[in-house]
């Protein structure tokens, strides 16, 4: 065990994700390509945490669409779109 004395670092964001949700409310309603996965469970899941909002970068929940498509090299493709948030009454 050791102690290495250093300034803590800032808390993490993840800048892309952020930078991808920015991108998509900067073009409404417009499809884009947000990643790529091995296989359908991971391309799922994180459609399913774009639309939900679990991505903080993705809320609220429901502003967004998230779908997953399959490529020609059998690659899981995830594309999502800006809806704007959902009024509540």
């Amino acid at each position: 065990m050791h102690a290495r004395f250093a300034p803590l670092p800032d808390k993490r964001t993840h800048h892309a994700t952020y930078e991808t949700a920015a991108a998509l409310r900067d073009r409404p309603g417009e499809w884009a390509h947000v990643d790529t996965h091995p296989n359908s469970n991971r391309a799922s899941n994180q459609a399913h945490r774009i639309r939900t909002g679990k991505l903080a970068a993705f809320r609220p929940a429901g502003a967004f669409e998230a779908t997953i498509r399959t490529d020609d090299d059998e690659a899981i493709d995830v594309y999502a779109r800006y809806v704007g948030a959902t009024a509540t009454p």
